[in-house]
Formats: C-alpha cells, sequence, structure tokens
C-alpha cells in the first residue's frame, strides 16, 4: 500500500463514513495520520454534506434526554428515533443523580454543543462519540446586579482562523440598570476572552444562528432587532431587516438553504417568513408566505431536503415538521407535514448534523478557565 499515491488514498477514503474511517485509523501510522489531518476531515467533511444519503435532526424529550431522527432528502423518516447517549457522560447516568436541565444550542460540521443549567460546556461529536468539556468560566456580573442575569449562547466555525468558537452573552439587571457583557471561548487557544460591551438585550432562550460566518441572535431593539457576531473580526454588527408590515410581533431567526431567515408573528393577525438571499443586503429580503390566522406561532428552519423544495422546521416550539415554502400559504394548500418525533414535551430544540471526523483526538478535558479582557469592539 505504500506504493499508492497518497491523493488517491484520500480521494477513496474521503468517501466513506466516519464509523469505517475510525476502524482504518489502525490499518497504519500513516493512514491514522492522513485521517486526522486537518486537511482530510475538511476534504471528508465538505463530502459528506454534499453527498450525504440523510438529514439527521437531534432533538430533546425531556429535561436530560436526546433522540437522533434519521430522514431521507426526500423528507420521509428512514427509521425510529434513537436515544443517544449522553453528552455529559457518566454524571447523568445515575438515576439518584441531581437533575441538571441540558440545552442544545447548537451544531456546526457535526459537533453539537450544549450547555447544562450548572452552565457547563460540551462539544460533542455523535459520528465519534468523541466529546470535549470546555473548562469552566465562572460568570462574573457587576456588583450591582444583584437580582438576575440571562444568558444566551452561540456555537460556529471561524474557517479563517480555522477555529471552533463558543459565545456567551450575558444580560444582567437590578431593576434599574442593565449591563451587557459577551464571553467568547476559542478550542484552538482553548482560552475564553471576556468582552465589554453592548450588544442590546436578547431574548432568553435565544441560541445564536449560524450564516456567513457570523453568529445572529434577537434582541429587544423595534427598528433593528437583528444583531450578529463576526466570528473572524470578534465584533457585533447590526443586520438590517425586512421592512415589516408592524412592528408588534414575536421574532425569531433560523436558516434555510444556507440563508438567514426571519420569522415574525403577529397575533390573533397574521404570520410572515423572510429570506435573506445575499446577507447583508437588505434590499435581499424576500418574503416566502404571509398567512392570514395562522395556526403557527413560532418556526425556525433547520435543514433542507435534497430538492430544496422542503425544509425541516420547529414549529411552535412543539413539533418537527416538514415545510413546503413553494406553495406560499400554509393552511390552504397543507405543506406542512409533521414529523413522529415521540416528543410531546412543552418546548423542542433540534439541530441538523452531518457525519464529521472533527475531534477525534479529543480526550475528557477538565481545568480552570484561562480569561483575558478587551474592550468593545464596536458600539452600536
Amino acid at each position: 500500500m505504500s506504493n499508492i499515491p497518497e491523493d488517491l488514498v484520500m480521494n477513496v477514503l474521503s468517501r466513506l463514513r466516519v464509523k469505517s474511517l475510525l476502524r482504518f485509523r489502525s490499518v497504519s501510522k500513516s493512514w491514522r495520520t492522513l485521517i486526522d489531518s486537518p486537511t482530510f476531515i475538511k476534504m471528508h467533511m465538505e463530502r459528506s454534506m454534499k453527498i450525504g444519503s440523510t438529514v439527521e435532526v437531534i432533538h430533546r424529550r425531556n429535561l436530560k434526554k436526546f433522540y437522533s431522527l434519521h430522514l431521507d432528502l426526500s423528507g420521509n423518516p428512514v427509521r425510529d428515533p434513537e436515544e443517544l447517549p449522553h453528552p455529559f457522560g457518566y454524571r447523568y447516568d445515575l438515576e439518584d443523580s441531581v437533575v441538571f436541565e441540558i440545552h442544545l444550542v447548537g451544531s456546526c460540521n457535526g459537533v453539537l454543543c450544549f450547555v447544562d443549567s450548572a452552565r457547563r460546556i460540551v462539544l460533542w461529536n455523535l459520528a465519534t462519540r468523541k466529546y470535549f468539556e470546555i473548562q469552566y468560566l465562572r460568570i462574573e456580573t457587576p456588583k450591582f446586579a444583584n437580582f438576575y442575569y440571562l444568558v444566551n449562547y452561540g456555537f460556529g466555525y471561524d474557517c479563517v482562523t480555522d477555529d471552533y468558537k463558543v459565545i456567551r452573552l450575558i444580560t444582567t439587571y437590578n431593576g434599574i440598570s442593565e449591563c451587557y457583557l459577551v464571553e467568547v471561548y476559542s478550542l484552538k487557544s482553548d482560552s475564553w476572552t471576556r468582552f465589554e460591551d453592548l450588544v442590546g438585550n436578547t431574548y432568553r432562550d435565544n441560541h445564536g444562528i449560524l450564516v456567513s460566518g457570523a453568529l445572529h441572535w434577537i434582541r429587544d431593539d423595534n427598528e433593528s432587532p437583528i444583531v450578529a457576531f463576526d466570528l473572524t473580526e470578534e465584533e457585533f454588527n447590526v443586520v438590517p431587516c425586512p421592512d415589516l408590515s408592524g412592528r408588534h410581533c414575536w421574532k425569531n431567526l433560523g436558516i434555510v438553504r444556507g440563508c438567514l431567515c426571519f420569522f415574525c408573528d403577529y397575533p390573533m393577525l397574521h404570520a410572515e417568513l423572510w429570506v435573506m438571499k445575499d446577507h447583508g443586503i437588505k434590499e435581499s429580503w424576500t418574503k416566502v408566505f404571509t398567512e392570514s390566522k395562522s395556526p403557527i406561532h413560532y418556526m425556525r428552519p433547520i435543514d433542507h431536503s435534497k430538492s430544496k423544495i422542503t425544509v425541516v422546521s420547529e414549529v411552535n416550539n412543539k413539533k418537527l415538521a416538514w415545510c413546503n415554502f413553494e406553495q406560499k400559504s400554509i393552511t390552504n394548500n397543507a405543506p406542512i407535514r409533521y414529523i413522529n418525533t415521540i416528543c410531546a414535551v412543552r418546548s423542542l430544540e433540534a439541530c441538523a448534523n452531518y457525519d464529521s471526523l472533527v475531534g477525534t483526538s479529543w480526550k475528557r478535558h477538565d481545568g480552570i478557565a484561562r480569561s483575558s479582557t478587551k474592550k468593545s469592539c464596536k458600539e452600536f
């Protein structure tokens, strides 16, 4: 095998599933080095996303159980939902252990990001079953913030620096004053950076949406409700929102075919879904549908089928559904097909997952956090 050109070996191996590649790492030291190399991992990931045969959706059933649902690219379930091993490991396997609520806050390149109610963060590759526990950083709030604080998370990949980053947006209150802090964890440097920045009040449980190298959140600002954190520059920018038919509506973000989408519900009136086809350009917002007296009050598109006509979405925080956006109507032409997720709870957290080799060398990590502080990158 030593006479086979490495380019040919890479080309062949990059077409295989992760399960097979993990076995082939034992063939030889050269193969292990090749399969673990950043170049090969990127090549395999790009190919998996292009030719993948299924869409894998991870969703939460209750406080601490997660399931994997495989859908074919026409939108049909391949098999029943499968319960996943716990992302935080053995500590949650004990029946008499303290129950920590766990949230799925994002996914990128086959890596899932989980946060529990103790503020512990784990990056988990479902394909390799490897996980990385991010070093804990205690949330430090100003002395005046003696009432409470809210934390919003985001997770994404910076293609310029080849780095995975976790973002924490912290909003503190004391009934009169507010303070906004931003903390960024870099997997490459294994350290946190704290920014003293004004980002505006974000909504509770509003996890960042990764589009075009930036994480997006909704904040309490009717004029400029969308903010984006550029993962490379590590600065915030305001993203122009579409021309809405009214100011007072429930808003949330999602992703459709790689584009940022904006859903707004005007209670008792109608719902709208917009897609930004050219990121950052206000004029590129396109209205996908408007529905009067819509039965859907919340929609977050997650991933699309092979035809790109149907999109799997969270609906009303309780269900997953395939939505056909080309029909321009939710109720009249019945473009929504609900997916059996065995998930009968008051809320739903879901994201797409892909066959990926990212983190093949991860090991259990515990430690004392290192951090540095920077001044505001950009003020609004």
